[in-house]
């Protein structure tokens, strides 16, 4: 089968992406955990797009594509715009890994919801939830706090937490009990997932969690 237009402009998206990324890394002082932090969040905003004009079997073939692509590149050292951190990670290359599990798990698993509206929500609150909780609890973790596991911090952990509950707030969603412990459940995850795996996990997560309180 042909891929559509779409497909090709969202590989063109994401290439000048990294291409804007590694000409800045390359040609500034800038240290790659800044250019990293820029894909990180650019990346996932413009995934929270793709249920828009592409189906859901071509999501995952991008999120095949970018998961081949970005291996090789760690591999071969090529893209040192997110590659050259002081830790060991292998988030970037499981960010579209986790995108595609959670485009199965809303649009093509048994458990996908009903309302393909429904299913989108909940897929773009997972990718904020990556994308913007994720990035929040690394800065928050810059805050001298007690160190916890995998280099994360109780300071980043509240952090994580507290612009959760901002964020389920901002989408309509009832203060209660069961937002409290969805957020304090993500919050936990994030914690506990190190090497950058909590890329593969948390768009997933995020979106139960949205399907749970919503």
């Amino acid at each position: 089968m042909t891929p559509p237009l779409a497909f090709w402009a969202f590989i063109g998206i994401f290439g000048t992406l990294f291409g804007i990324a590694e000409a800045v890394k390359r040609s500034t002082r800038i240290p790659a955990t800044v250019t990293r932090k820029f894909m990180h969040v650019s990346s996932a905003i413009v995934s929270m797009w793709l249920p828009t004009y592409l189906s859901p079997s071509w999501m995952l073939v991008l999120a095949g594509v970018f998961t081949v692509a970005l291996t090789a590149s760690k591999l071969l050292k090529v893209l040192s715009s997110i590659h050259d951190v002081p830790r060991k990670t292998w988030g970037e290359v499981v960010f579209p890994l986790g995108i595609g599990l959670s485009a199965w798990l809303l649009y093509l698993s048994p458990w996908a919801p009903e309302s393909p509206q429904l299913a989108t929500n909940a897929y773009r609150f997972g990718l904020l939830t990556m994308g913007v909780l994720d990035l929040v609890a690394e800065l928050g973790g810059q805050i001298p706090s007690p160190k916890l596991w995998f280099g994360k911090s109780v300071a980043g952990s509240l952090s994580f937490f507290g612009v959760g509950i901002i964020l389920c707030l901002a989408h309509g969603m009832p203060f209660s009990w069961s937002l409290i412990a969805a957020v304090a459940g993500l919050t936990a995850s994030e914690s506990l997932l190190g090497n950058g795996l909590d890329n593969l996990a948390l768009p997933s997560l995020g979106a139960l969690a949205y399907l749970a309180i919503s």
